[in-house]
């Protein structure tokens, strides 16, 4: 026996004792539990016996049976991939239901008699942020504040400033991402609806502008049957928009149409309005951006009534900082796809 069989016969026998334990401790189905046997043995068979694997592989029709257990091994490597993938998918899933209750618990004050609400979602946003929530307020609507463990002291003059307003703080004891922020209010006002009838989701950046929501409120005015309303910047205007996030936007539209198997102009706007009596079918379960994909394929599988409505967009250095990197148009693509095909 060669030096080379015997590695390799010593790393089979570690794969099905590894395999057996995974087994043991129910951290692996009985489909890995085989992948880890059979695999195993086979290495050992064909370690021994050469000929074997050649045999092996010429049933297949590949020449040398080494090529057919390459490739079999990648395959076996990409599912195993795979799987390690959904595991840290749902244990990140766990933590941010976590982190939303536990967060949920400690919310302070109210919005009393508000029957539209703002979320907004804040991880270390600028002083401005609180200039415009308190235009909010003056225009009568509610404030849920949602602050994703931010590490400047943004949340302490906000106690101070808004405390006797229709303002809720929520702050996270994590930093769980725009997708948790949105979740946490969801489940928050699922529970203290109070005269509620729509609420608004809309960035801290400064991008969004407040003038826009009373086309927001004159759409379900003319449409009753409405359940959501999506801002469009292509349908409105833009202001010092970069070209390449043009493309880039451009880009996720085109992959919405073919993806969603629905027809949008601007597929990844964070201003929208939805009836508080559709809250209940929008789980939002997908991290960062992608949850924006995720509410569309839920207008789509769900067969929410949608408008799109123009808005206008402004883009500062401030705003373009803040997550509007090309890569993250390329993240969201592929999290999108790892979802709707591999997510179990």
């Amino acid at each position: 026996m060669s030096l080379l069989q015997f590695i390799i016969i010593i790393a089979a026998v570690v794969f099905i004792l590894f395999g057996i334990d995974l087994y043991k401790r129910k951290k692996a189905t009985i489909l890995h539990f085989l992948v880890f046997m059979g695999g195993g043995t086979a290495l050992v068979l064909f370690a021994l016996d050469t000929n074997l694997l050649n045999a092996f592989g010429q049933y297949f029709g590949v020449a040398r049976g080494a090529d057919l257990l390459v490739y079999v091994w990648l395959i076996i490597l990409m599912y195993l991939y795979i799987s390690l993938l959904n595991v840290r998918e749902k244990d990140t899933r766990k933590m941010v239901e976590l982190t939303r209750n536990m967060s949920l618990s400690q919310s302070k004050w109210s919005y009393n008699d508000a029957r539209i609400i703002f979320v907004i979602p804040s991880y270390n946003e600028s002083n401005d942020v609180l200039g415009m929530i308190r235009k909010i307020l003056d225009w009568r609507y509610g404030v849920v504040f949602i602050d994703d463990w931010s590490t400047n002291n943004l949340y302490d003059k906000a106690i101070d400033i808004f405390k006797d307003k229709n303002f809720v703080w929520i702050k996270h004891i994590l930093n769980i991402g725009q997708w948790g922020a949105l979740q946490t209010w969801f489940s928050y006002i699922l529970q203290n609806k109070n005269k509620v009838t729509h609420f608004v989701t809309f960035d801290a950046d400064g991008q969004h502008q407040l003038e826009d929501v009373e086309t927001f409120i004159q759409a379900f005015s003319d449409d009753k049957e409405l359940d959501i309303v999506l801002g469009s910047r292509f349908l409105g205007k833009t202001v010092n928009m970069p070209k390449i996030k043009k493309v880039t936007l451009k880009i996720g539209i085109l992959f919405t149409r073919v993806f969603s198997q629905i027809k949008l102009t601007d597929t990844h706007n964070g201003y929208r309005m939805i009836k508080i009596s559709t809250l209940p079918n929008i789980q939002i379960t997908l991290p960062w951006f992608e949850h924006a994909s995720q509410i569309i394929d839920i207008i789509q599988s769900k067969k929410l009534k949608y408008k799109e409505i123009p808005i206008t967009v402004i883009y500062s250095e401030y705003s373009m900082a803040k997550w509007q990197k090309l890569w993250n148009a390329l993240r969201i693509v592929r999290e999108m796809i790892y979802n709707k095909l591999f997510f179990r």
